[in-house]
């Protein structure tokens, strides 16, 4: 008999493992109720008051990149009142977790209605040599009634280290309309020189090819995966809807391969798929003379609609949930439909998420927001509504060689924010209020459970057997 109850532990240990997974931590590095910015002296700040060039309740951030120790930040011009539209913040200042945003490279490379400068950046990539890709939808104010639309969409090409602009491309009408487009997201294959960059326009939606070598740009258009899908449309993200059709928006890029072309992924945000398509489907500018027909792979259906996203130099895309309050994962060699899995589900500290970017030390480093009021209404400065949450995933940027190895002499200890940065309290106050969270926040560390999206209800019938079997044989 005591055999038998040893082999049933083993059993029923094998069995936990698989219902519950290994847990991930994610950890709050950053969390700010407003944006503020580090201005040149106290009377250009009281100015910027003054004449409403800074409004702190119209500021959202939208993207985040990582490079040399730095946080690059991007705040979209949706609204009036954005006095820089790209910054940055120091990575190690963690006694700092609501700092200033350094605007970035200066004040007057921000400045509004200069078209030779940035006027609204939705996302950046930085690439291993140190240059930051931005692209700069050109226009401002695009969620009021009466945008403004002086200045043409075009790339720039900033290097960090000798500090200057080194190349900078307008996109011709027909790539990205100045009346219509929305730059969105990019992703940066550096060996070969090109960018594939999400335009979220209503009217023309794409993904816009550009190659530095050529200084050219095209539009690939394929309307079937890269509009919004009437049926995903509508979703809700803590009970506030969403329900406005929004086209292709989230991409990532598979690692660098000897053998094989690259594949780009990517979704609306009103769709619950997610697609691929190959790179060099997307350089052969032939292809963008019309709707192209050719092959663009369906990877899946997901559990919710998603914005950003990546993937790691092992081919592992990480990517959010949106009305699911969840950042997910899946293994690009494995099966979409049976491999998806949770890595954290959280209501307040996972809102909105808008942006991923992973350190050379392997960690995933996650922007969310409330974006979901954002664009209904003003952000109550009073309520804390942006965070960068962090992670130990032990991969790099899909920018670096697959054989890259992360940089080791970062204890993973050292992934706990000190207990002074945040009011730990009240944090752990706000998860005890939320019963159906199985997040759990633990000295500002966000745990949870391993869940696989298509698998829960099989995770929970191996507990209810276990438990069952449990009782059965010792009561033999």
């Amino acid at each position: 008999m005591n055999i038998i109850k040893f082999l049933f532990v083993l059993f029923s240990s094998v069995c936990l493992n698989v219902a519950f997974g290994q847990q991930i931590n994610f950890k709050v590095i950053r969390q700010w109720k407003y944006i503020n910015y580090s201005w040149p002296t106290s009377e250009s700040y009281q100015t910027a008051i003054t004449t409403s060039s800074y409004i702190p309740e119209n500021i959202v951030i939208a993207g985040v990149t990582i490079f040399d120790n730095w946080f690059y930040l991007t705040m979209p011009r949706m609204k009036p009142g954005v006095p820089a539209t790209l910054g940055r913040i120091p990575v190690n200042d963690v006694n700092d977790t609501a700092p200033l945003v350094s605007p970035f490279p200066t004040w007057e490379f921000n400045k509004l209605n200069d078209c030779g400068v940035l006027q609204n950046v939705q996302n950046t990539e930085i690439d291993p040599k140190g240059e930051i890709w931005i692209i700069d939808g050109g226009h401002s104010n695009s969620l009021t009634p009466t945008p403004i639309k002086n200045c043409p969409a075009k790339l720039v090409i900033f290097d960090i280290k000798s500090n200057r602009v080194v190349a900078t491309h307008i996109f011709p009408e027909e790539v990205a309309s100045r009346s219509a487009n929305f730059l969105y997201d990019l992703v940066v294959d550096s060996e070969r020189e090109f960018a594939y960059i999400t335009d979220n326009s209503r009217d023309d939606p794409g993904i816009i090819v550009f190659s530095r070598t050529e200084n050219q740009s095209w539009k690939i258009r394929h309307s079937r995966t890269m509009k919004a899908d009437s049926s995903a449309q509508k979703f809700e993200v803590n009970d506030v809807p969403i329900s406005s059709p929004i086209n292709v928006a989230g991409i990532a890029l598979s690692p660098k391969s000897n053998n094989n072309d690259r594949e780009v992924f990517y979704c609306p945000l009103s769709s619950l798929h997610l697609y691929s398509i190959s790179a060099s489907v997307l350089r052969n500018r032939s292809n963008s003379n019309k709707d192209y027909s050719g092959i663009v792979k369906d990877i899946g259906v997901k559990a919710s609609q998603s914005d950003g996203m990546i993937m790691s130099n092992q081919g592992v895309l990480y990517y959010g949930l949106l009305s699911d309050n969840s950042i997910a994962r899946w293994d690009s060699h494995t099966s979409f439909s049976t491999n998806q899995t949770i890595l954290s589900r959280d209501f307040e500290y996972i809102q909105w998420t808008n942006s991923f970017t992973i350190d050379l030390e392997g960690n995933l480093i996650v922007l969310t927001n409330t974006l979901q009021k954002f664009v209904h209404q003003q952000l109550h400065v009073n309520l804390t509504n942006f965070w960068l949450i962090s992670a130990y995933i032990g991969e790099k940027s899909y920018l670096y060689d697959n054989a890259t190895q992360i940089n080791t002499s970062v204890n993973q200890s050292d992934l706990i924010v000190h207990e002074n940065d945040i009011d730990s309290s009240k944090i752990n106050q706000n998860v005890s209020n939320r019963i159906d969270s199985n997040v759990i926040v633990n000295n500002n560390t966000i745990s949870v459970n391993d869940t696989n999206t298509s698998g829960t209800n099989y995770k929970i019938y191996n507990v209810f057997v276990v438990i069952l079997l449990t009782v059965l044989c010792f009561s033999i």
